[in-house]
């Protein structure tokens, strides 16, 4: 579910014909690392479609996601992000955090407030987006914990007014669920498959997504 001023936003800034800053913050799914088996990640799927495909060559991709980070490890590195004044910031937090389980929901929320409201007041364009599922034999019950984080990711994205990629939800139902074995390395991470079906989740919502680009194309296997 995108939010239709987010998404006029990155439409807008996209035809604006200036660069663009990009910005990546949070986990080792926003980070891209080791499990995509030597894949693109879904970030870099981005950065093709945007700098080659739409030859917005002068457009630019900072990534400041780190394996195995929280909502709070993000606050903490986000001075450094912020840092480049980057034009949208997409935020890959909740599956770290949701290892907290039920008694770490109340202050995933305001954290994770926090950090919309951060990105916000420095005017950049904010991309929230709420974790991928997991499989049934991931670690620390994620799977029993992910939706009420996910879901606390919707709210606070709605109060804010920001675009919002419902990854969680696009992934529990095309697996009953669970995440679908396919799109997974590891029952917590995506592989290459799950980062181009993120891609597309993306894509879409950006308003980027367009049946006749070669990338887009690749996103459908």
């Amino acid at each position: 579910m995108a939010n239709s001023t987010g998404t006029a936003a990155v439409s807008a800034a996209l035809q604006s014909g200036e660069p663009i800053r990009w910005a990546t913050i949070g986990d080792s799914i926003a980070q891209g690392a080791h499990w995509t088996g030597a894949e693109r990640d879904y970030v870099q799927l981005l950065e093709e479609r945007v700098r080659y495909e739409l030859t917005r060559y002068g457009d630019s991709f900072a990534r400041w996601a780190v394996s195995g980070a929280t909502t709070s490890d993000t606050l903490g590195r986000l001075p450094a992000a912020l840092d480049l004044s980057p034009d949208v910031v997409l935020i890959g937090v909740g599956t770290n955090d949701a290892k907290a389980g039920p008694d770490g929901v109340a202050a995933f929320e305001q954290m994770y407030d926090t950090l919309l409201t951060a990105v916000l007041e420095t005017g950049a364009i904010v991309v929230a987006q709420t974790p991928t599922a997991v499989l049934r034999t991931c670690r620390y019950n994620l799977g029993d914990h992910l939706p009420a984080y996910a879901d606390t990711i919707r709210t606070v994205a709605t109060r804010r007014d920001v675009l919002l990629v419902d990854h969680f939800a696009h992934w529990t139902a095309a697996g009953s669920g669970w995440a679908p074995a396919e799109w997974m390395a590891d029952p917590t991470h995506p592989g290459g498959r799950g980062h181009r079906v993120m891609a597309r989740t993306l894509f879409e919502s950006l308003g980027l997504f367009a049946a006749d680009s070669a990338c887009c194309r690749l996103l459908d296997h």
